[in-house]
């Protein structure tokens, strides 16, 4: 079957050569574990169960995962998969937090016919989605995750190929609140059903972030959650490019910030900018744990 999973809609036969995510039908991952530094209602006090998948449809320039998001990873099955579901529900972690899991979906969807955790499951995506694959995962999935990166559709060509982002990524958050639409969350405050929008602040493309910010207001409301990420550094190929180069400036993000509270958002995250943001990236070797990250 030709894969058109994603919005590029490559057509490969991942069986036999790989697709435009880079990776094959089988399914590869670069580490399971517990993950504190997600947004509070997803880490809690004892983690999401995070599961980071190898390849991405997207590819940005400037990927904080960039090794595993251009291949690697070590392959597993189905039963595998559900097998680390089961360890990480069983290790006490909040949700089962499925990273860049696009191209992954069926698969995904075989683990979860194995074995199906009681905790909720976290579609973390990097909103470049296809509606036809979204619908595939109704039911499936209680929490959306998504990416916001682009509203604009020239960074979206130069950083991730992809000029046609802000119009794909708009039909799937829609759709995402649609199947979620309403936010609920359990006595501790950790999310159960809902979504919450994510957007990493460029260096140099303010302009993008407040149209981002604009964007959500409209089209999905002042009460959406909004995480607005400032924890940008300058990994893979962000060198080659002079306003990715460094990084982001805390006057960057302090207008950031002051954009989201003009527009009126409510339910924004924001974060306390720090100089070591490698460090809230795993090493992906493959390993499996129940274990939290870093501890």
């Amino acid at each position: 079957m030709n894969c058109t999973l994603c919005p590029r809609a490559c057509g490969a036969d991942r069986k036999n050569t790989f697709g435009a995510c880079g990776m094959p039908a089988e399914i590869f991952i670069g580490r399971a574990c517990r993950h504190i530094w997600e947004e509070p209602p997803l880490s809690g006090t004892r983690g999401s169960g995070t599961v980071f998948f190898a390849g991405c449809p997207l590819k940005c320039v400037y990927c904080q995962n960039f090794s595993l998001s251009r291949g690697g990873g070590v392959q597993i099955t189905p039963q595998k998969l559900a097998d680390i579901f089961k360890l990480l529900q069983d290790s006490g972690a909040h949700n089962l937090n499925l990273v860049t899991p696009t191209h992954y979906v069926p698969g995904i969807l075989r683990a979860l016919d194995i074995f199906k955790p009681d905790i909720p499951v976290v579609y973390n995506c990097g909103g470049y989605e296809s509606v036809s694959t979204l619908k595939l995962l109704k039911g499936a999935v209680d929490v959306w995750l998504p990416d916001f990166k682009y509203a604009l559709s020239a960074p979206a060509r130069k950083y991730s190929a992809a000029p046609d982002y802000p119009q794909r990524a708009l039909e799937a958050l829609c759709f995402m609140r649609s199947l979620a639409p309403a936010d609920v969350f359990d006595t501790d405050g950790i999310m159960q059903k809902g979504m919450i929008v994510r957007h990493l602040v460029l260096p140099g493309n303010l302009d993008n972030t407040f149209a981002v910010t604009d964007a959500v207001v409209e089209h999905l409301g002042a009460d959406t959650y909004f995480s607005l990420m400032g924890q940008y550094y300058p990994a893979g190929e962000a060198k080659n490019f002079a306003e990715l180069s460094r990084p982001l400036k805390p006057l960057e993000y302090k207008l950031a910030v002051s954009h989201v509270e003009k527009a009126g958002m409510r339910n924004v995250f924001i974060q306390t900018l720090e100089k070591e943001e490698e460090k809230y990236t795993p090493v992906f070797d493959g390993t499996v744990t129940g274990e939290i990250y870093g501890e």
